[in-house]
């Protein structure tokens, strides 16, 4: 695969795909939604990523993460775990760098690529945090208000 070139990119990937695994395995619905989500979101970026012009803002990413963000804060509505939290606050400011480099293209290269990989290795951790959390694994359930 020609998006899978860089250790860093087979490392995440393969961090993902157990994340995926033991979500849903072990996981709770939440956690199941959102590793789920993290996959699908991943896949469609791939695809739709347009190598032709990468210099250009990737505009259909942009709203494959927006789509994941909106998936996180109703995870974070309905069940008001702190790892769904820090998962939606990190996606919040993937989405936030697609806008910033729209706005912007000159921040093409290192910067926007590298923080592009910290976000989404935090948001791994985040869910990683999100299997260990509790001893049984699961969800508490909606919250009460």
């Amino acid at each position: 695969m020609e998006w899978l070139h860089t250790p860093l990119q087979i490392g995440l990937t393969l961090a993902m795909v157990l994340c995926l695994a033991l979500a849903l395995w072990k996981g709770g619905q939440a956690l199941r939604l959102a590793a789920a989500g993290m996959v699908l979101g991943s896949v469609l970026s791939a695809l739709v990523q347009d190598r032709t012009r990468p210099e250009a803002a990737q505009w259909i990413i942009m709203v494959v993460d927006a789509g994941y963000l909106l998936l996180l804060v109703a995870l974070v509505w309905r069940t008001l775990q702190g790892w769904l939290v820090w998962a939606a606050a990190l996606q919040l400011a993937q989405a936030i760098t697609h806008v910033s480099f729209a706005l912007n293209p000159e921040i093409f290269g290192r910067a926007y690529i590298s923080t592009s990989y910290v976000l989404f290795a935090g948001l791994l951790a985040a869910l990683f945090w999100g299997l260990s959390a509790r001893g049984d694994w699961h969800d508490p359930g909606p919250r009460t208000r």
